[in-house]
């Protein structure tokens, strides 16, 4: 589990500086300067890592939660399993 962490991590990490800003976004503060339009940037760039991190955050919880539910009626089915028999 770890080692899967791990690489999902690195995977994200390795494409980051790609999701910083479109480049309509990132346009204006490189030409005009500092005309004002950084945080806009910025605010665009952690608002679409937000998202991202949100959608694998409901995901990852989907995935425990199917994994948990699926060890529980396992257990279940091997002690009725075993009880009648």
């Amino acid at each position: 589990m770890v080692r899967l962490l791990s690489l999902v991590s690195a995977l994200f990490l390795a494409g980051v500086p790609s999701l910083f800003a479109c480049p309509g976004c990132k346009e204006p503060s490189n030409v005009a300067g500092d005309g004002g339009v950084s945080g806009i940037s910025a605010g665009f760039s952690l608002s679409v890592l937000f998202m991202i991190g949100f959608v694998a955050f409901l995901l990852t919880g989907m995935i425990f939660m199917i994994v948990r539910s699926c060890k529980q009626l396992d257990a279940k089915h091997r002690m009725v399993s075993a009880q009648s028999h």
